[in-house]
């Protein structure tokens, strides 16, 4: 399950990374050897703001990755 699970929030995010939404991404797992939570940070791509790039990543890995677990870095602190 972990397998599928990972490679269909790499798969998502990166065809969102293609698209220009996100310039980047990272994700993390936390808990214990079968009840992995992961955890998903993005970087927006200065045009989109946070609010609208937070709830596009939300809706695309519902079922994924849980809402609270989702944050937007601010773009202006990765230069």
């Amino acid at each position: 399950m972990f397998g599928q699970t990972q490679a269909a929030i790499f798969e998502r995010l990166e065809v969102t990374k293609k698209f220009g939404l996100v310039s980047d991404y990272h994700v993390s797992w936390s808990g214990r050897k079968g009840r992995l939570i992961p955890k998903v940070q993005v970087w927006g791509n200065g045009g989109t703001t946070e609010y609208v790039v937070q709830n596009y990543i939300a809706q695309l890995l519902q079922g994924l990755v849980p809402a609270q677990q989702i944050n937007v870095a601010d773009d202006r602190l990765a230069n």
